[in-house]
């Protein structure tokens, strides 16, 4: 593990992040770099910054293009495009979570604990299971128990994913008791996502629970059983989303948007803009940037990839799909399934302002068939779920839709190890981008 990653003494260094991620957080007036004096809302802003803006760059820009959502047309992202991916390439995000996000919330909850701030305790530990499940979802085993000890060990070992799991989801309970005990006398400040709404953020820790069940169905269906409980507890609406709402400043622009604006060879995928098509579907018109095949032509008329758009981390669009696929490998009745299936395209259709287009959309014997099957529901999942990495997670699961590689013979299934970890941690596994996460038996 790179040696930055284990000294608290850099606990909020945001300096592997873009240049537009610090500016971002230019107005803080605390000084991060000092871990005594520094306030648990100093720590949570930037935590919560350098998780959503990493989940909405590289991680949704690259699973994009093994769904297929998006395609990589010139220079670098032409080549990422092929799967022409190097382990240097994954430096910046492995650094950016552990770093900027897991060991400042790991301070934020240490220090808080000591002083009874239940409620910074529990979003600390809510972002800690959300950000441990998206690396090890992409890296299978990474390093926790020893990844966080200073100098005293250097060379971390990897836990294996079924150990990540399990400590995701005994994080999540202890949220939920510590969100719902007494502040110790501090109220929450500095949290961008539910602006320290104590039943919101219990709410989302069952929308990341029912998420986490759901990715481990295929090792036991019990899973399945369990992630409908989650969900049951989980949002009501989409008013209720986890997300993170970025600005309208040059530097506090959404990721995509920035990368667009300074980059912009990235466009829409035609395999994707070719199966909308196929259900007569309004939300092409609005995904694909006005069939521009480059984003960066159409910065500022694209629809969906706007400069203030919020980063989704989990939704009640998904959490109904998600509803849906678990009734169907419980046994769970169409009427049920169909409820859960519908209300998931009526809340993406609501989130583009397509209210209007819904009934008919719905009517198509394709859209909605006597029975609908899991095809049917992943299918509808991987529209509304448009540039999100849980798309990815999705396909992996299910092998839908059925994709062709963009190159070669096999589209990758996991993120390789990052450059600086292979060549400074021994314990590092061998992996290959094709190689599967121990979740995926598909």
């Amino acid at each position: 593990m790179k040696k930055n990653i284990l000294f608290k003494g850099f606990l909020l260094s945001l300096l592997s992040l873009s240049l537009s991620c610090e500016d971002f957080l230019e107005d803080t007036n605390e000084n991060p770099n000092d871990p005594v004096s520094v306030s648990p809302s100093a720590l949570l802003t930037p935590a919560e910054l350098t998780l959503a803006y990493t989940y909405g760059a590289n991680f949704s820009r690259w699973s994009g293009f093994f769904v297929q959502h998006v395609e990589g047309v010139a220079r670098q992202q032409a080549g990422f495009n092929s799967y022409n991916f190097a382990g240097s390439n994954f430096d910046t995000d492995w650094s950016n979570l552990y770093v900027d996000v897991l060991e400042n919330l790991n301070i934020m909850i240490e220090n808080s604990a000591e002083n009874g701030y239940n409620h910074y305790v529990g979003i600390g530990q809510t972002l800690k299971a959300y950000t441990l499940m998206l690396m090890t979802d992409y890296w299978n085993s990474i390093p926790y128990t020893e990844a966080f000890t200073g100098v005293e060990i250097l060379q971390p070992a990897f836990d294996s994913q079924a150990s990540i799991y399990t400590e995701i989801h005994s994080l999540l309970a202890s949220a939920r008791s510590n969100l719902s005990a007494g502040d110790g006398g501090l109220s929450i400040s500095g949290d961008v996502i539910y602006s320290g709404d104590t039943s919101l953020w219990i709410k989302g820790t069952h929308a990341i629970d029912a998420r986490a069940y759901l990715h481990q169905g295929l090792l036991n269906n019990s899973n399945y059983t369990a992630a409908l409980n989650s969900i049951n507890s989980a949002f009501d609406s989409s008013a209720e989303d986890m997300t993170f709402q970025f600005g309208t400043g040059a530097t506090t622009a959404a990721p995509w948007y920035q990368f667009n604006r300074d980059r912009g060879d990235i466009g829409f995928n035609t395999t994707f803009g070719e199966a909308l098509a196929a259900y007569s579907d309004p939300r092409l018109d609005i995904y694909d940037g006005d069939g521009s095949s480059l984003f960066g032509d159409v910065l500022d008329e694209h629809e969906f990839f706007v400069i203030n758009q919020a980063v989704e981390l989990t939704t009640y669009t998904e959490l109904m799909f998600a509803k849906a696929e678990a009734l169907i490998a419980t046994g769970g009745s169409q009427a049920a399934i169909s409820e859960a299936y519908l209300a998931g395209i009526e809340s993406s259709f609501s989130s583009l302002g397509l209210e209007a287009e819904y009934d008919t959309y719905i009517a198509q014997a394709s859209v909605t068939p006597a029975t609908i099957t899991l095809e049917e529901v992943m299918t509808q999942k991987w529209f509304a779920l448009y540039a999100n990495p849980e798309s990815f997670t999705d396909w992996r699961r299910t092998g839908i839709p059925e994709l062709e590689p963009n190159n070669g013979v096999a589209i990758p299934t996991r993120w390789l190890y990052p450059q600086t970890e292979v060549e400074l941690n021994t314990n590092t596994p061998t992996a290959t981008l094709t190689d599967k996460v121990d979740w995926d038996t598909n």
